[in-house]
């Protein structure tokens, strides 16, 4: 659909050029460039099941998770390939339309429910080379564990204490599981023990159970026998790692313990709930506490992000229509998001500009 719009759009241009009387030279052609191009819109799937767009700068199309992808989409969120750790995708605010917001960071509704690509293209067009800024003023995504987080270090001492306030929700086989590293133990650069206190929410439970049970777990002795230690949470036992489990812990090399790791099945997801905050979980809204799964990507468009949600009531995204600049191994460029909505308002359907920002 893209290339089709592309021809459709150079059509035009040639034609207009035509009626002109224009020259068909490089310079003249220069001159008509498309800045106002739109591409999209590309369908990221329903919130229960998403889907993810990836799309390259450099040929300004939808290609395959497998290769040189720049920038992808899934639902609300926006990514940038940090695949490459060395040289990962980077992006940098402009912070243009900054009266969208008022004085205490609130959505303008009026700038918001204005606002179309046509009113926002000039921001679009006003971003060019001059605007890169420095390398330092780039964010990359992050990579991130869900399960991260449940212990303290000393800088001092250097030793390692539970945190024990901080509380993690897992969703496993039908039921949840509400759990806190309440205590551990450390032997040289080993976890050694490490207890869970555990409250559960099976299927046919409204809320998490209201006392906690205590697992606690020999790490050293476990792993004189295994490489790995599995823990189920339904059953608040250590299990083979035929049993189904919930979380995992590598046994180090001299099998004295494990490291400073929690790591979570495959087929469970997580959320972190460090203010205690959830004292059940409704399954039909599941989708809606942003549970994820073992490893997951922080993203940069994250700290400013594109839209804001219901400026004048309602569930809408209204696009701020900000313009970012996307820096690859390639070049930089310039993004414009126009709209998360197709033709008959089915959300998860991104639009936007982007163009190369040569020197």
């Amino acid at each position: 659909m893209k290339t089709q719009f592309k021809l459709t759009a150079l059509a035009v241009a040639t034609l207009a050029l035509t009626a002109c009387g224009g020259s068909s030279s490089d310079d003249d052609n220069a001159a008509q460039k498309p800045t106002d191009t739109i591409y999209g819109p590309f369908n990221t799937g329903t919130t229960s099941e998403p889907a993810s767009v990836y799309f390259d700068l450099e040929t300004m199309a939808v290609v395959t998770e497998s290769a040189d992808w720049d920038i992808s989409f899934r639902r609300t969120d926006v990514f940038l390939n940090n695949t490459d750790s060395d040289n990962p995708v980077k992006a940098y605010f402009t912070g243009n339309n900054a009266d969208f917001y008022d004085a205490d960071s609130k959505a303008v509704a009026d700038k918001f429910a204005n606002a179309t690509p046509e009113t926002e293209l000039a921001d679009f067009e006003a971003v060019t080379a001059a605007s890169i800024p420095a390398d330092d003023m780039f964010v990359a995504d992050v990579a991130e564990k869900i399960l991260d987080g449940f212990y303290s270090y000393n800088p001092t001492t250097h030793q390692v204490s539970a945190a024990d306030d901080k509380y993690f929700i897992v969703s496993s086989d039908d039921s949840y599981s509400k759990y806190r590293v309440s205590s551990l133990t450390q032997a040289g650069f080993a976890m050694s023990a490490v207890t869970f206190a555990i409250a559960n929410q099976s299927a046919s439970d409204a809320a998490f159970a209201t006392s906690e049970t205590q697992l606690v777990v020999d790490l050293a002795a476990e792993c004189a026998n295994d490489a790995t230690v599995y823990v189920d949470f339904d059953t608040a036992m250590v299990v083979a790692s035929t049993d189904a489990w919930d979380v995992s812990l590598a046994c180090n090399a001299d099998k004295t313990g494990t490291g400073f790791e929690i790591s979570l099945a495959t087929d469970a997801t997580a959320i972190q709930d460090f203010t205690n905050s959830y004292d059940s979980i409704t399954a039909s809204h599941h989708f809606g506490y942003g549970f994820k799964a073992n490893e997951y990507t922080d993203p940069a468009f994250k700290a400013n992000p594109w839209y804001a949600y219901g400026v004048n009531g309602g569930h809408t995204l209204w696009s701020q229509y900000g313009v970012y600049i996307i820096k690859t191994d390639i070049a930089d460029y310039k993004l414009q998001i126009t709209s998360y909505y197709n033709d008959d308002g089915a959300s998860g359907n991104y639009s936007f500009r982007a163009e190369r920002l040569d020197d």
